[in-house]
């Protein structure tokens, strides 16, 4: 009977997943030209439903599939992002264009955990704003989640930050770079913006900023999986926690390389497919995420988060300008 019990609660839990998740997408499709993504409405939807109707929620979290979604369900969403990105994609821009990425990666990362830690925000939530913030947006933040384990606040706190001075560049970005070269703008666009979703929006007036833009978001994309293997290895100094390498260490991001090696040489049809099931999977685990989300976590983000994420943002401005203006 006790058997029955969980394995009614499962299905039950997995049920509220998929339908969030699938929601989300059809969402998304209507929002795409705003620039918000279907794991943003996920997180939004699952954060909703967390505030409004605790009986479900736990029930969801007493029958694990919460635990299965924001970690083996995510990894397997990150190991397939990878086939959303070639090695064409890659050589297009150049050697220049990669290296511009690592810069704008690492340096920002540095940057924007340091700038957190000045204004005193706890390691754990300064790991995962700078991450969210200088390589993928949410996708970049829920990766790092799984190496660094902070609580589901700290991630909603993050979240918020990239959401909010991503939309906001977004929205900016077109009227003041409308009279810069297309290619320089498009290279400032992807090099700066947090979602993949805001560099698309941001850069919609042009096709030639917008081509460019997307290679070089893509490029930072690519840096996620080395960026998941430093932060393992650098864990005792980011964070603060001395634990063996071989239990942090994201071997999901190796499979992420392999899938980026192998994505050019599978069928366009196979590879859009593969998005799609990305997509809905990422999805999947956001909506888990949200459902962590209570108005005590989104209250706890306070003035200083929002003022680091600002002079990381500005910080991504001057840098993604300087560099454009040094390769074109």
């Amino acid at each position: 009977m006790i058997q029955k019990i969980y394995k009614t609660r499962k299905i039950y839990a997995a049920t509220i997943l998929i339908i969030l998740a699938a929601i989300s997408i059809f969402l998304a499709t209507f929002l795409a030209d705003f620039g918000i993504s279907a794991l943003i409405i996920a997180v939004i939807l699952g954060a909703l439903l967390a505030n409004t109707s605790k009986k479900s929620v736990n029930l969801v979290a007493r029958s694990g599939i919460l635990g299965i979604s924001t970690k083996q369900i995510l990894r397997l969403g990150i190991i397939l992002y990878g086939f959303k990105i070639s090695l064409d994609d890659v050589l297009s821009i150049g050697y220049a264009g990669v290296l511009s990425a690592f810069i704008i990666v690492f340096s920002s990362f540095v940057f924007g955990y340091f700038i957190c830690r000045i204004f005193g925000i706890d390691k754990k939530l300064s790991v995962l704003i700078s991450s969210g913030s200088s390589i993928c947006g949410a996708a970049a933040l829920m990766a790092t989640q799984s190496i660094v384990k902070a609580s589901p606040n700290a991630v909603a706190i993050a979240l918020c930050s990239v959401v909010v001075f991503g939309s906001l560049g977004m929205f900016i970005y077109p009227f003041i770079l409308s009279e810069i070269d297309n290619i320089k703008a498009g290279f400032i666009i992807g090099a700066s913006l947090h979602e993949v979703a805001h560099v698309a929006g941001a850069s919609a007036y042009d096709v030639v900023a917008a081509n460019n833009a997307i290679i070089i978001k893509m490029l930072r994309v690519l840096m996620l999986a080395p960026f998941l293997i430093i932060l393992s290895l650098a864990s005792g100094f980011f964070l603060g926690e001395k634990s063996s390498v071989k239990s942090n260490f994201p071997y999901f991001a190796l499979w992420f390389f392999v899938a980026l090696f192998c994505s050019g040489f599978i069928n366009p049809q196979i590879k859009e497919f593969i998005s799609l099931v990305d997509n809905f999977l990422l999805s999947v685990a956001m909506s888990a995420l949200g459902l962590t989300i209570t108005k005590k976590a989104l209250k706890n983000a306070n003035l200083k988060v929002f003022i680091a994420s600002s002079l990381i943002f500005l910080w991504l401005i001057i840098l993604a300008f300087v560099l454009a203006n040094l390769l074109f």
